[in-house]
């Protein structure tokens, strides 16, 4: 589904001429047809992007848009609002395409656990192409640095002054 960059400013992806009705339809009122030409832009499959529990959303943001473009609907997947706009839920923005694309998540979407910050996301690769392994179950440190309540290297631990 490729546009051409001479396209007018008025452009809408959605609309079609109906030979049978002999009016102009959108396309992407069928939700169906919506995820198709969805899954298209994005490079994401039908069921990746059902996934995302946000397709009815997704599908309700776009049609209460009169103006579409491809460059619209890639922005509303990947960032989870409309361009120009604020993400039309928290969900939205939690579920956007570019957390997946690059294996992180939302800041402030979720707590990770204390040092997680310091280690590559589960799946992805290290820069010599080795695969980071899953935290084992139980361990919520997520990182290898002090835990609560131990001393940074350097300095001593509160109350040990002096001893």
């Amino acid at each position: 589904m490729s546009v051409s960059d001479d396209r007018p400013a008025d452009y809408d992806l959605a609309e079609c001429w109906d030979p049978v009705t002999n009016r102009y339809v959108d396309a992407l009122a069928d939700l169906d047809e919506f995820l198709r030409v969805c899954a298209e832009l994005t490079g994401f499959d039908v069921p990746e992007l059902r996934a995302t529990g946000m397709a009815d959303e997704h599908h309700r943001t776009t049609l209460a848009h009169r103006v579409r473009d491809e460059h619209a609907l890639v922005h509303l997947w990947y960032v989870g609002a409309w361009p120009g706009e604020a993400p039309s839920s928290a969900r939205a923005h939690d579920q956007g395409l570019v957390w997946r694309t690059f294996h992180a998540r939302p800041p402030g979407s979720a707590a990770p656990g204390h040092g997680s910050w310091a280690e590559a996301p589960p799946g992805a690769e290290t820069p010599g192409g080795a695969s980071v392994p899953a935290p084992a179950a139980g361990d919520r440190s997520g990182g290898t640095g002090p835990g609560p309540g131990s001393a940074l290297p350097g300095s001593a631990a509160p109350g040990s002054e002096g001893r």
